[in-house]
């Protein structure tokens, strides 16, 4: 007993009531924060997929994907309101769930994967026992997507409209024979859709308005929605550079056969998955003694998305004050030397390349042509990233110009409107440089910032033998250390003890 309370006199029991008193009021004022925040920027997404049609070919992907992207938008905070393969009074029903739980919401997010028809310019959704005889059937058997829309647009928010929806019209003929004379109005894949809300709207198809995009194969997801996975769930990217690098990934994945498209009239930047939680967290316990802090990792998280924030606005205006910004804030960040080109490049310092003449362009590139430029290696593989950086993948890059290089020259010289050899000529090449210079930039700072980004995760050490030893001795009881109140778990073992020498003198 004496020796109980001996150490029980060592505690310094002030400190331990105060950071309890402390830690708690630190705790419940974050923790109400927090819970203001996620209410003021409340987020609410609906998600549907239908496959199981009833009087049309089944889809095999929808239900798939659209799983899928549902929760993938649950790990990024979003409220989802889902369904999947539903029929029209199972469609009707979830939307207007969705539309009662909008309100007062920040945001509002649709996801739709399965049929969907494009008539006179409208866009409808079809449900899985739509059967369409006439253009009445529209109204009556179809869910329009302006009407999701209207619910969306009720108030001042950010509204993302994702449709992987743009495959064959299933009923084509039927509706072409119900128009008569408008047959051609009737659309092969969905029609563009203009945006008008205050707050800003997107609105992307799978692939362009009118052609139609690719179902994948049975048991995967799309190519669209494949790449749509992959890159919405990053952390501090705007919806903008998300939808960018998904477009070029399915532009890649189809062989250049779809290319998603994307209307937005959303003013600034827009996250998906916005990191400032963690920097604000990070910040809270630098500011709070007797906090635990942040991660390593969430600390990194904090200004690495504040760069990349930074960078993006440069990169989104193109103005020189603002790549001097970046540079004049990150000297030796990540996109540093990005910054210096493009600056040099504004102020008429692009190592002398200058787009060439009309006549000197159109010039066929032969075999001698391209021998005449000389190209290291070095510059061989340069050449083969730049093209796949702007869409035209060469298959590799070995600096080997093999048929993948010579075909994607080809297609790029088409493209310009230039003779298609697979030839380069030096105005040519000076052409491809400068079209291709933002793209290969992004492309070559990439696996930079990740490498940087792995480099600030923290990594597991083990022990030393000596640190081994003293974990599995049991440790001298410490000395009082004056100038630092005991811990939490110190705290914990403390009154763990106190519990049991009660109990033990109960019995």
């Amino acid at each position: 007993m004496r020796g109980v309370f001996g150490r029980v006199r060592r505690l310094n029991v002030r400190a331990v009531l105060f950071t309890m008193v402390r830690t708690s009021v630190v705790v419940s004022a974050m923790g109400g924060s927090l819970a203001q925040a996620a209410t003021a920027d409340r987020r609410v997404a609906l998600v549907i997929g239908n496959g199981a049609y009833e009087n049309v070919a089944q889809l095999d992907n929808p239900l798939t994907d659209s799983k899928a992207v549902a929760a993938a938008l649950k790990r990024i905070g979003f409220d989802v309101v889902e369904g999947y393969d539903l029929k029209l009074d199972g469609m009707r029903s979830l939307v207007g769930q969705y539309a009662a739980k909008l309100d007062g919401a920040k945001v509002a997010f649709v996801y739709y994967a399965g049929h969907g028809v494009a008539v006179a310019g409208d866009n409808y959704l079809l449900p899985t026992d739509t059967v369409l005889k006439s253009e009445a059937d529209l109204d009556f058997k179809t869910m329009n997507v302006n009407l999701v829309l209207r619910q969306m647009q009720r108030e001042d928010r950010v509204n993302v409209v994702i449709l992987d929806a743009c495959r064959d019209n299933p009923f084509t003929k039927e509706l072409a024979r119900s128009l008569k004379t408008r047959s051609a109005s009737v659309a092969s894949g969905l029609s563009e859709i203009t945006v008008n809300s205050a707050a800003g709207t997107m609105i992307a198809f799978a692939t362009d308005p009118g052609k139609t995009a690719l179902d994948g194969a049975g048991g995967q997801n799309s190519p669209f929605t494949t790449a749509l996975l992959k890159h919405m769930e990053t952390p501090g990217v705007s919806i903008s550079t998300v939808m960018d690098r998904v477009r070029e990934d399915v532009w890649r994945s189809t062989g250049e056969r779809q290319r998603p498209w994307v209307n937005t009239s959303i003013i600034g930047e827009f996250y998906l998955n916005p990191t400032p939680a963690a920097a604000a967290l990070q910040v809270a316990a630098a500011e709070t003694p007797g906090v635990s802090s942040a991660t390593p990792a969430m600390a990194a998280a904090g200004p690495q998305a504040l760069e990349i924030r930074l960078w993006e606005s440069a990169e989104k205006s193109g103005a020189k004050e603002d790549y001097q910004a970046y540079l004049d804030a990150h000297p030796n960040g990540y996109f540093a030397q990005i910054a210096r080109n493009r600056l040099a490049r504004l102020n008429g310092q692009a190592g002398g390349r200058s787009v060439q003449s009309e006549a000197e362009l159109k010039e066929p590139g032969t075999a001698q042509t391209e021998a005449g430029l000389a190209l290291s290696v070095k510059d061989r593989i340069e050449a083969q990233q730049r093209l796949r950086a702007i869409g035209f993948d060469p298959g590799g890059t070995s600096g080997t110009f093999g048929p993948g290089t010579r075909r994607a020259l080809s297609n790029w010289q088409k493209t310009k409107g230039l003779p298609d050899s697979g030839f380069m000529t030096k105005a040519q090449q000076v052409a491809l440089w400068e079209q291709s210079e933002p793209d290969y930039q992004k492309a070559m700072a990439r696996p930079q910032a990740e490498r940087a980004v792995r480099a600030t995760a923290p990594r597991a050490q083990r022990p030393a033998p000596a640190q081994t030893r003293a974990m599995r001795e049991p440790a001298p009881y410490p000395q009082q250390q004056p100038q630092r109140g005991p811990s939490l778990g110190e705290m914990g073992n403390f009154l763990g003890g106190v519990g049991n020498l009660v109990g033990s003198m109960r019995r």
